[in-house]
């Protein structure tokens, strides 16, 4: 008779005993699928950006015209009839699309043209210097490309507004009178060599690194338009603003002209300290600076100098506005206006600006 044993250890299948996982284990793992799941949203950024600002080209053609400058194309808008022309000159990381409102009231009156430097708007980036003076021959080479003959009143917003007494001192002979909106102020106005000027340019080198990854990966597109809409700005034009200041170029030329460039910008704004009697009016838009007067007590008397750069000045200060919607706002923008007309009127006629 048969009997049928039990099975002994050696006929079962050998059990496998797994080591326990410790944190460290799904520590590294979390790790793992975490850099996966950066590198997925730094390549899907990527694709936003290169992908939105085709878009850009598509539904923003430029307004005006492109001409060639030193082997690269500059875009200038120009609207109305008459002369002097006045010029529209943007603040840093800014395009043409800024003067708007002021654009479209000006045309009523005479000529008025607004452009976009190298890198900026609808003008093709270069690789060519940004410093202050190449800037504003860049300019001046437009103007003659695009037949824009002078006698000019030129006005400026922000660093536009440094730029535009550049402009002044360079060419005086063209000028006849401007107008510095919300001026930026050169501060340090001076360095003492070059070790200072490398000790200051260091200090932003992490802003660049930050925000230049910030756009390349298209986060700025995610602002809200209505920031712009709240400075007064339509809200078609609005969208466009964001586009446009959106793209990687706009962050590295504005990077090139006021940090790499702003011991050349300091020592060309120095020169153009002295404007004679040039007429000009100074706009200040007093929300752009309560606020840093408070930590900054140099501030005010570093505005008040500015409208000591010409014996025949008018300053005036946009009561409500603060550094966008004093171009953006239209009852804001229209004071603008009028101090432009107020310069044109001051050199046609030869009065002073002070009474006005």
């Amino acid at each position: 008779m048969n009997t049928i044993s039990s099975p002994t250890a050696t006929d079962t299948h050998t059990q496998v005993v797994r080591p326990r996982r410790g944190c460290l284990f799904y520590v590294k793992r979390g790790l793992k699928w975490l850099g996966i799941g950066l590198v997925a949203l730094v390549l899907l950024g990527v694709a936003f950006q290169a992908v939105a600002i085709e878009l850009d080209k598509r539904n923003y053609p430029p307004p005006g015209q492109l001409y060639t400058v030193n082997g690269h194309q500059m875009h200038i808008a120009c609207a109305g009839e008459g002369s002097p022309t006045v010029i529209l000159q943007a603040g840093g990381a800014a395009d043409s699309i800024w003067w708007y409102r002021v654009q479209s009231q000006l045309a009523e009156h005479t000529r008025v043209c607004a452009f976009d430097r190298p890198g900026m708007g609808w003008s093709e980036p270069t690789t060519e210097p940004r410093d202050a003076l190449t800037l504003m021959a860049e300019l001046h080479t437009l103007l003659e490309e695009a037949d824009v003959r002078p006698p000019y009143v030129m006005a400026g917003h922000s660093w536009g507004a440094v730029l535009t007494r550049i402009y002044a001192a360079q060419y005086p002979q063209e000028i006849e009178g401007i107008t510095l909106v919300d001026s930026a102020i050169l501060l340090p106005k001076h360095f003492a060599d070059q070790s200072e000027f490398d000790a200051w340019k260091a200090t932003f080198a992490g802003q660049q690194a930050v925000f230049g990854v910030m756009f390349r990966l298209g986060l700025p597109r995610l602002t809200d338009p209505s920031f712009f809409q709240n400075a007064g700005y339509p809200p078609d034009i609005a969208l466009e603003l964001v586009s446009m200041r959106s793209r990687n170029e706009a962050l590295d030329t504005d990077f090139e002209e006021f940090h790499t460039e702003m011991w050349a910008l300091t020592e060309a704004s120095a020169a153009a300290e002295d404007l004679g009697d040039l007429p000009m009016a100074v706009l200040w838009a007093p929300e752009s600076w309560k606020n840093q007067d408070v930590y900054m007590a140099e501030l005010p008397a570093a505005r008040a100098e500015i409208s000591t750069y010409s014996s025949n000045s008018v300053t005036r200060t946009v009561e409500g506005a603060d550094h966008v919607s004093i171009l953006g706002n239209e009852v804001y923008a229209q004071q603008v206006s009028d101090a432009i007309l107020d310069v044109m009127e001051a050199a046609r006629t030869g009065q002073p600006l002070a009474g006005k």
